[in-house]
Order: structure tokens, then C-alpha cells, then sequence
């Protein structure tokens, strides 16, 4: 997973307690804590995230290839 606060990756599977120490959210918190920033990264959100980039390239692609 990469944090989208600060862009360091990190595997989400190896941090115990989906890297939460300070969240007081433990029992139905979907996020999972950057170990670099501490932010609260979803990952259900992950693939909303990198279709909106895809788009967001493809239209600065296309305005581009128009000029």
C-alpha cells in the first residue's frame, strides 16, 4: 500500500493491528496507519483512487495530443 499522505509504501499485512497505536477507533476502524506519518489510509479505497489517477491521465493525454 502506498499512504497517500506522504508516498511511502508499505505492506498493510505485516503491521500489527493495521498499524494503529493512537487511534481510538480500534473496534471498527477500516483504516490502516502509515507506520512512516501515521495517517489513516483506506483500503477499500485504494482502487477508486488509482481508477480516478488512470482518468485523470487520460484526459491530460488526450488535451495534449489536441494542442
Amino acid at each position: 500500500m502506498k499512504c497517500r499522505m506522504c508516498g511511502f509504501e508499505f505492506d498493510e499485512n505485516a503491521l500489527e493491528n493495521r498499524g494503529c497505536v493512537s487511534c481510538g477507533k480500534h473496534d471498527n476502524c477500516n483504516q490502516v496507519h502509515c507506520p512512516n506519518c501515521g495517517f489513516g489510509n483506506y483500503p477499500e479505497l485504494e482502487e477508486e483512487f488509482e481508477f480516478i489517477v488512470k482518468l485523470k491521465n487520460k484526459f491530460k493525454n488526450r488535451k495534449k495530443a489536441t494542442n
